[in-house]
């Protein structure tokens, strides 16, 4: 989305997942790893899919995983090596995830112990390989954070400010009537709200105010 006028924002977003992926499967003398990737939006989320994992993998060895939230940046993370030795199971899937730059999402590898032992070495290996090999059958997809905003104006510029929603593609998510004009709340990418004003600045001749939404209507 480009502004043709002020300064041109740089689109605070992120990279995630919307759909689950996987399974995919390795194997390693033995073994076999299978790896899941799932969309998670908060911790509830991701500890659901967890537990929904164990149930449906009740037979297996261990179900180890980890998780990276936030938007933007994050926020919260955790790995669990669910009984394997510490760190060769769930920093190794934590830190794959970094890797791909996702956030919002959890890796889980369910193992099914084949009777060799691998090490702590080839442990490590192992779950960040499957987790490595199922995000890369992944399709990211980015988020672009944006923040509710109030756009006023008098009925005589309904034109020429829909005009400037349409050509920036900003979302309408209510609208209200006033005795003076019409008051819309639309979603802004964030950081965009002093480009966005100087545009309907120049299109409405100074008669459009802009201000953060308190709630959408």
């Amino acid at each position: 989305m480009a502004y043709n006028a002020g300064v041109t924002p740089i689109a605070q977003s992120y990279l995630t997942v919307d759909r689950d992926w996987g399974p995919v499967e390795i194997k390693e003398k033995g073994s076999r790893f299978i790896a899941y990737l799932f969309p998670a939006s908060d911790r509830d989320a991701a500890g659901e899919r967890i537990v929904a994992l164990r149930e449906s993998h009740h037979d297996a060895t261990h179900v180890c995983f980890a998780w990276r939230l936030g938007e933007g940046g994050e926020t919260e993370h955790r790995y669990n090596d669910d009984g394997e030795p510490g760190g060769t199971a769930g920093l190794p899937i934590y830190n794959e995830i970094r890797r791909k730059h996702y956030l919002n999402v959890i890796v889980a590898v369910v193992r099914y112990y084949g009777g060799v032992k691998l090490g702590t070495g080839g442990l490590a290996r192992a779950y960040g390989q499957a987790a490595r090999a199922v995000m890369q059958t992944s399709r990211p997809v980015r988020v672009i954070l944006t923040d509710p905003v109030e756009v006023a104006f008098p009925f005589d510029l309904t034109g020429e400010v829909m005009h400037v929603v349409r050509r920036l593609g900003l979302d309408i998510t209510g609208q209200e009537h006033t005795p003076t004009g019409t008051r819309l709340t639309v979603r802004v990418p964030r950081g965009g709200i002093d480009a966005l004003q100087a545009v309907l600045m120049e299109a409405g001749g100074g008669k459009v105010t802009l201000s953060p939404a308190l709630s959408e209507k």
